[in-house]
């Protein structure tokens, strides 16, 4: 086995348990997703997904204002973290950020990185942005982020014939959509358990 598919499998088996900790809606998760980018920075380099290197690089800073976010409604030693909720409509304009964030990376991509799929790798590259936000604030819609820009990395892997990461990044579009499903479930259950009795 080369070195690079050792660390492919490093990074997969690490981005597995950071998927599983998000689907539980566990605080952990951001301790992983420090780390877990790390080696998704090397991997994206060498593989020309220049996109998810930037994304990886924003998960670093991400994940550590996503775990201040989720704690910071702890008072007094209390365990209680944000709830999850749905993305308010006061936010609804910020989608087209994500647009605006495309288009600004597509000829980045394509005349500057030398990216060989610029418009996928510019697509995905949005979308987890703005996912990250919404992972930071616990809104369900998150998972939306990272059902399409998980399926538009293993693409771009596959095409780049990075299998083991292409099939890791099926795997997390698969977790994503399960995820998706728990946090409607956890969402249910908060707003069953305050309601009044």
């Amino acid at each position: 086995m080369e070195l690079m598919q050792i660390i492919e499998l490093v990074a997969a088996t690490i981005g597995i348990l950071y998927v599983w900790l998000e689907m539980k809606a566990s605080v952990w998760l951001w301790p992983v997703g420090i780390v877990l980018p790390l080696f998704y920075i090397y991997i994206s380099w060498q593989s020309e997904v220049y996109g998810n290197v930037l994304v990886n690089i924003y998960y670093i800073i991400a994940c550590v204002w996503g775990w201040r976010e989720w704690l910071k409604h702890r008072k007094d030693g209390e365990t209680k973290e944000l709830p999850i909720s749905h993305l308010p409509e006061r936010y609804l304009w910020t989608l087209g950020l994500v647009a605006l964030l495309f288009l600004g990376l597509w000829p980045l991509f394509e005349y500057y990185m030398g990216s060989p799929f610029p418009a996928f790798d510019a697509a995905a590259t949005a979308i987890s942005f703005y996912g990250m936000w919404l992972l930071g604030k616990k809104y369900i819609e998150s998972w939306y982020c990272w059902i399409s820009s998980n399926a538009i990395y293993c693409t771009l892997y596959f095409l780049q014939s990075y299998t083991i990461t292409g099939l890791f990044f099926t795997l997390y579009t698969v977790i994503s959509v399960v995820g998706y499903f728990n946090w409607r479930k956890l969402l249910k259950l908060q707003h069953d358990a305050n309601q009044p009795q």
